[in-house]
């Protein structure tokens, strides 16, 4: 561990997966793509619903995000919690973001409650999982439920 008592190298880590995150908004996946594991194990929950396992529907999945947004950012981060184990690193945090998106006459913003899960691998702190949400108001189960059953 760091000093600060994070993993040697996870500061970087975190600051790429901040930077990428701006450059998704703005249309490029290039930079999340570098930063997310290639291997068959990876898994992502998107806010726009539905998941994806394995790097190949990861890949294409974070290509048709990227063509969603058409100009944004800076994405913003608070961080909830960091909980590092060796060789695994798992963060929360509320996600705000402020973009423009296919289908919209202006920029709107949201916030996400997401969870990231990074893995060491040769070294380096790689994203293994991605799970984002829409950040709402509390409320109670009982609230949805008649909705949710009328839609299945």
């Amino acid at each position: 561990m760091a000093g600060d008592g994070s993993p040697p190298g996870w500061d970087a880590a975190l600051e790429r997966l901040r930077a990428a995150m701006t450059t998704l908004v703005t249309g490029d996946p290039s930079a999340i793509k570098a930063l997310y594991s290639h291997e068959d194990d990876v898994t992502a929950f998107f806010g726009w619903g539905g998941y994806e396992r394995g790097w190949g529907a990861v890949s294409r999945r974070w290509d048709w995000a990227a063509r969603q947004f058409q100009g944004g950012g800076p994405v913003t981060y608070e961080d909830l919690t960091t909980v590092a184990a060796p060789g695994l690193v798992v963060t929360t945090h509320v996600e705000r973001i402020r973009a423009r998106v296919a289908g919209a006459d202006a920029p709107i913003e949201w916030a996400n409650r997401v969870t990231h899960v990074f893995r060491l691998e040769a070294g380096e702190w790689r994203l293994v999982h991605r799970h984002a949400n829409r950040l709402e108001p509390r409320h109670e189960p009982g609230s949805r439920a008649g909705r949710a059953a009328r839609s299945g």
